[in-house]
């Protein structure tokens, strides 16, 4: 089964946006594969990790790129 991703340009927004983004994006996905996020709104490692699990996600990883954060997100069990 292939893996699906989509991947979320959110520079510029500030979270909770990036968030919400994420969700309508796992909506899309219906639940199966992988989000990454590209912010550059610090915040967002501490609002999307504590939010994400809330609602059933899971962040695999948060790395710095440059002057702006990949955050990538799975659907809990999923993969």
């Amino acid at each position: 089964m292939e893996q699906r991703e989509i991947v979320l340009d959110t520079r510029g927004q500030q979270c909770p946006k990036p968030f919400i983004e994420l969700v309508k994006a796992f909506m899309k996905l219906e639940g199966k594969g992988v989000v990454k996020i590209y912010t550059d709104d610090e915040t967002c490692m501490s609002v999307i990790p504590a939010h994400a699990e809330e609602v059933g996600f899971q962040v695999v990883s948060m790395d710095r790129v440059e002057n702006y954060i990949v955050i990538v997100v799975k659907m809990e069990g999923g993969l």
